[in-house]
């Protein structure tokens, strides 16, 4: 089964609402310029009220590692997702309080033994693909172009996970599931009715859609 991401959370009543339509894992995104970005002490007063087997990461942008832990360690976030490109295997880890996602934004000449080396060096075996685009480390809302995401994943070590990203919703996901089969799958604007304020019916109709892939 595919697991499913919700994104960019910021309140609450919607991180119940993608907790009781299945939501595997829910994101709080920490960067100072994201629209949907969380304090720490918001994204802890949200996470107490979770069931408990929902799974929360970090998204990360600017933190260094040790900010990075000590933010996991305060909210009790099960993940570190770390976006910028100037992390490093060194950095990756350093992150000893959560496991780590690596996020990679591919171009179209994206090399992909460039992740068997970020993971030999690491240890990290997990890792999201997020559209490119120069001027944002994440969140464009926009799609990894189909033959590009299906040469990454059709390429990638069979001990790696791959999570897909970028522009996914009910419309498109069941698509872009049987043309990459991933380990899981990442949405924020795609179910949302404007940056951070989730949208119940997009987040049930994305689900159902996940679902309805894996059942073809």
């Amino acid at each position: 089964m595919t697991k499913i991401k919700i994104c960019g959370i910021t309140r609450l009543q919607d991180a119940l609402i993608a907790s009781h339509a299945g939501a595997d894992v829910l994101g709080f995104n920490f960067s100072h310029t994201s629209p949907r970005m969380i304090t720490p002490d918001q994204a802890q007063s949200i996470i107490k009220q979770l069931p408990p087997f929902v799974q929360t990461a970090g998204i990360f942008v600017e933190q260094t590692p040790e900010e990075i832990n000590a933010i996991c360690r305060h909210c009790h976030l099960h993940i570190a997702q770390l976006h910028s490109k100037n992390y490093t295997p060194e950095h990756a880890r350093s992150i000893t309080a959560a496991k780590v996602i690596k996020v990679f934004r591919p171009e179209e000449d994206f090399a992909v033994n460039e992740i068997a080396e970020f993971a030999r060096q690491s240890g990290v075996n997990t890792f999201l693909f997020d559209a490119y685009r120069p001027d944002m480390a994440g969140g464009t809302g926009e799609c990894i172009s189909a033959t590009l995401a299906s040469r990454i994943f059709n390429e990638l070590d069979r001990e790696c996970f791959a999570i897909l990203a970028g522009g996914l919703n009910a419309e498109n996901v069941s698509e872009a599931i049987q043309q990459t089969q991933p380990y899981g799958v990442d949405t924020a604007s795609g179910v949302e009715s404007e940056p951070g304020i989730k949208d119940p019916e997009k987040i049930e109709a994305f689900i159902r859609a996940v679902h309805h892939a894996k059942a073809n």
